[in-house]
Formats: C-alpha cells, sequence, structure tokens
C-alpha cells in the first residue's frame, strides 16, 4: 500500500506525529534555515497544506519541536528519577535516562543540544529554558541545595558536562552500526558520567 494512502488514513494526533518526526530529522539535518518544507512534507507523506493546518509557519512548527523535544526528554528524566531514593542512584537513573534518550533519539537530542538555533534569540531562548529545566530537575533531586544561586550554578555545571559527555558518545558511534555495542556504550558512559558529577557535587561546597 502506498505511504501517502496509509497516511490518509491517520488520524489527526498520528499525522501530527508523522510530521514531527519527519521535521526533526529535516532541522536536525539541516538547520532552520536550510531545511526544506517540501522535504518535511515528502517525508511525511502528505503535501505542504496539511502541514500547515497542524502548523502555522515553518518557524511556529521548529518552535514546537523544540519544546516537544524538550518535555519528552525531561518527562524520561523525571519518570527515571521519581521513585529513585539514594541521591547517588537518583542520578544515576537520570543520567542512564538522558543517554537512553542520546542513544534512542539521535536527532531529536541534536536538534536541542547541537547548538544550530543559537543564530536566533527566540529559537535560543526556548534551548536555554529547557536545558536549564533538565539541570534543575537533576540537580534540585540529587543535590538538596536550597540556596537558588548556587543550584543555579549546580545546574549549568550538570548540564555541561552531561552535554559534552554526550558529544563523546555520539562520535564514538558514528562508525559502529551494532545496536549492541551503541547500548553497552550509552550504559558506561551513563556511569562514568555519573561518577564525575556526584564527586564534583560532594566536593562542592555553598
Amino acid at each position: 500500500m502506498p505511504s501517502s494512502t496509509r497516511t490518509a488514513r491517520l488520524s489527526a494526533a498520528d499525522r501530527r506525529e508523522v510530521i514531527i518526526t519527519a521535521a526533526i530529522e529535516q532541522f536536525a539535518i539541516h538547520g532552520f534555515d536550510a531545511a526544506s518544507m517540501d522535504e518535511i512534507a515528502a517525508g511525511a507523506s502528505v503535501t505542504k497544506p496539511i502541514i500547515y493546518r497542524h502548523f502555522h509557519s515553518k518557524r511556529s512548527l521548529y518552535l514546537e519541536l523544540l519544546r516537544e523535544v524538550g518535555d519528552r526528554l525531561t518527562s524520561a528524566i523525571a519518570t527515571a528519577t521519581a521513585t529513585v531514593e539514594p541521591p547517588h542512584e537518583r542520578l544515576r537513573a537520570g543520567v542512564d535516562a538522558f543517554f537512553q534518550f542520546v542513544q534512542h533519539h539521535r536527532l531529536a537530542y541534536l536538534l536541542i543540544f547541537d547548538g544550530r538555533g543559537q543564530q536566533d534569540v527566540e529559537f535560543q531562548r526556548v534551548i536555554d529554558e529547557i536545558q536549564l529545566t533538565i539541570a534543575e530537575l537533576v540537580a534540585s533531586r540529587v543535590s538538596g541545595v536550597e540556596d537558588d544561586t548556587y543550584r543555579a550554578f549546580v545546574s549549568f555545571a550538570l548540564i555541561g558536562l552531561a552535554q559534552g559527555a554526550a558529544r563523546s558518545y555520539l562520535l564514538d558511534i558514528d562508525h559502529h552500526e551494532s545496536e549492541r555495542f551503541r547500548a553497552r556504550l550509552a550504559t558506561k558512559r551513563a556511569a562514568q558520567t555519573t561518577e564525575l558529577l556526584w564527586s564534583g557535587m560532594r566536593n562542592l561546597s555553598t
């Protein structure tokens, strides 16, 4: 059955999800300016008018993608850390969830952390808010720090180290197609990142 026929039978919510998936790929690979709405439509097996029924413009689509991906990553980390009690184990759970997201949703991760939105003030503001929300989520659940200024410092340090570790991981798996290798390395990098973060946080003082 042709893909266009399958897409035509999707519900509005499912069709929106197909568009989001195609758009993430185009924007993550090409950036906002170079990404083509024609290519997004082709990737989603829809016409451009259908895309504009769901999203008013290319810009609104991109902003929605940023928020959607940010919500998914934040939710994954929040769920992973919600019922884990010892702070060290909670940190490990959060970092594990982060690396699982990087492994299984590489393009979505790059949409937020690759830096392509930095040339646009509005895009970068949304990206900054997402990154800070994620970092504060982990910092508040792990560090127990009540001082707002210090917690913000810890949050930015967390996101910086995790982002660098994820970049290293993505470079390491570039030439490895084996999902087993990628999963094993993601687990290893999560453990290493956890110990770096934990050691740093335990040796800091307010």
